[in-house]
């Protein structure tokens, strides 16, 4: 066996636990006998272009670029020799998981298709973002006071009570739900993209760039929401990862690299859906929380869990 180490102790007591099927190819599960994590093998494997550029093709030409435009930009950023040809073929490869190509006539004459800023939060740096045509085309017809709120962070975010309020990711009671276990297209997109990481530092950001360029469903990331909490007498803050509209519903969706073993997901999910609700003025009823990585996809209804707790409290 080749020299694999398990990504949490560093161990190399490692045992091959079967495999599963990836985006790319087959891919290689392994156990960790020291911790007992479970992980994959996520080489990627490609005879001539590395997956970095592969995912920067993609993102390129659905930014609106044409195929000549894709192959020149990708030249230039990682000096190779690409051709158009080359640029169609990943296009048709993986047309299962760019959903926007339905729309992508539509924003061709935008300047700009991705709207950024950048905000510092408890000291951490967020760069929220919405898809101008999304938002604008997708969204605004049926939530047209979420188009309103996103639209806003044009002029900024308030910053301050960011400085005195609880992150939503630090939650203090106990939500008792089932959520359910159901196939994604996320966790699809979530595995394409990180083959393309230099360092698991940037897996959240090469998902949540990839789901806002390359998925309809995607009209934003990194979404500031705050409320006030009568019960703990303080503020909730937080960023929700992703952003998506489908079904008729919102979605807030939350990108764990351990999603089965995370414990706080389902809470920190439901403070989000509190506050969005809130600022956003969108029916409770109408939001749907999940959490997914590659693998597995958590998903469940706060309006329920809301029932729930009216309950138990």
């Amino acid at each position: 066996m080749k020299d694999i180490k398990c990504p949490d102790c560093n161990s190399k007591y490692i045992v091959k636990r079967g495999k599963r099927k990836g985006v790319f190819e087959s891919i290689q599960v392994y156990r960790c006998k020291k911790c007992g994590r479970t992980f994959s093998d996520k080489s990627f494997k490609h005879k001539t272009y590395s997956a970095r550029v592969v995912y920067n093709a993609l993102n390129y030409y659905n930014l609106g670029n044409t195929l000549d435009q894709t192959s020149l930009l990708l030249n230039k950023r990682f000096k190779i020799k690409t051709t158009k040809t080359t640029i169609y073929s990943w296009l048709n490869k993986y047309s299962d998981i760019l959903t926007i190509k339905s729309e992508r006539k539509n924003f061709l004459d935008l300047k700009d298709v991705i709207f950024k800023k950048r905000f510092e939060h408890e000291n951490l740096d967020y760069e929220f973002k919405y898809h101008i045509y999304k938002i604008n085309y997708l969204a605004k017809p049926k939530f047209t006071s979420l188009n309103k709120y996103l639209l806003s962070f044009k002029q900024g975010c308030p910053d301050a009570f960011f400085e005195i309020g609880e992150r939503c990711s630090q939650p203090k009671f106990d939500l008792k739900i089932e959520p359910k276990k159901i196939t994604n297209l996320a966790c699809k997109m979530a595995s394409f993209a990180v083959h393309a990481r230099k360092n698991n530092r940037e897996r959240h950001e090469l998902v949540e760039n990839f789901m806002i360029i390359n998925d309809k469903a995607t009209i934003a990331c990194e979404v500031p929401v705050w409320y006030w909490e009568k019960s703990i007498d303080s503020g909730i803050t937080g960023h929700i990862d992703i952003l998506q509209l489908r079904n008729d519903k919102v979605y807030i969706l939350d990108y764990k690299p351990r999603a089965a073993k995370d414990k706080k997901a389902a809470q920190q999910l439901y403070h989000y859906a509190v506050a969005l609700s809130f600022r956003a003025k969108v029916p409770f009823e109408k939001i749907m929380c999940a959490w997914f990585d590659e693998q597995d996809y958590f998903e469940y209804s706060p309006n329920d869990a809301k029932a729930r707790l009216k309950r138990f409290n």
